[in-house]
């Protein structure tokens, strides 16, 4: 009986896909330093005997403005930034062999160099 390697459904994927691969790597990276910043401050206002106090002061429930606010400017940041990587990608990795005016457009502002 020979031995089958099985590199799984989600490795052949990520190797095709690299722009998933970068983006997936890259939220990881960031929610892991979130994560761990959180936990130290967490950590220190716990062991300070502030957090109780903190807690009661921003009443914090489901519909808060304090988690609210942060999680739509969040949104709308991982938005702006997923269309501006697309954006780039495109541009760099697909390029057509017909150049359009958006293009031309598009080219101008990524190449354009530091004046100095």
């Amino acid at each position: 009986m020979s031995r089958r390697r099985n590199t799984g459904f989600v490795s052949r994927f990520l190797e095709k896909h690299l722009l998933v691969q970068y983006v997936l790597s890259s939220f990881g990276k960031v929610l892991v330093g979130i994560l761990i910043a959180a936990a130290v401050l967490f950590g220190i206002l716990k062991a300070a005997g502030k957090y109780s106090a903190l807690e009661s002061r921003l009443d914090l429930k489901y519909d808060s403005p304090w988690l609210t606010v942060p999680m739509a400017a969040a949104l709308a940041l991982a938005l702006i930034a997923l269309v501006i990587g697309l954006i780039l990608y495109f541009y760099k990795y697909k390029r057509s062999r017909v150049k359009s005016s958006f293009y031309s457009a598009l080219a101008d502002v990524v190449n354009e160099k530091k004046k100095g």
